[in-house]
């Protein structure tokens, strides 16, 4: 099981930065958030890591940057086109209450654990904005 949080990192050329990652101790723990510039620097020869341009592309001032960020990381991956072979009402915010019309539509993010029924009219990037908070802290598998 692996614990997906925002921390701040301790070494290197941004320590004290903030970003979110995952892992545990099994695995160890890896950036999420600026994932493309981490793995450029992992890939770097250890001994010239510190001098890596890609760290400037790592690490927020704070920690709301880096959920934000994570939060923009994981909306990029959004999928509209999601089908069940199962009706559920749209659960869209409208009024006091919701949308509620049958749907066998759903919007998914793969790499995290979202997935909501959603009619046609809703089934927008803006409805999922308005209803999904995250990503936050969760442990899971990505």
């Amino acid at each position: 099981m692996q614990h997906h949080t925002v921390e701040q990192l301790d070494k290197g050329p941004r320590a004290g930065k903030y970003v979110y990652a995952g892992g545990n101790r099994r695995v160890g723990r890896y950036v999420e958030c600026c994932n493309e510039a981490w793995l450029e620097v992992m890939q770097t020869p250890a001994e010239q890591r510190d001098n890596s341009p890609a760290w400037e592309r790592i690490g927020h001032e704070t920690a709301e940057d880096a959920y934000a960020h994570m939060r923009q990381v994981l909306l990029g991956e959004l999928r509209l086109d999601g089908r069940s072979s199962n009706w559920s009402g749209c659960r869209a915010p409208v009024g006091d209450g919701r949308c509620d019309v049958p749907t066998k539509g759903f919007a998914e993010i793969r790499s995290f654990p979202f997935l909501e029924p959603l009619c046609d009219e809703h089934r927008t990037r803006n409805v999922v904005e308005a209803i999904w908070k995250g990503p936050g802290d969760w442990y899971g598998s990505l």
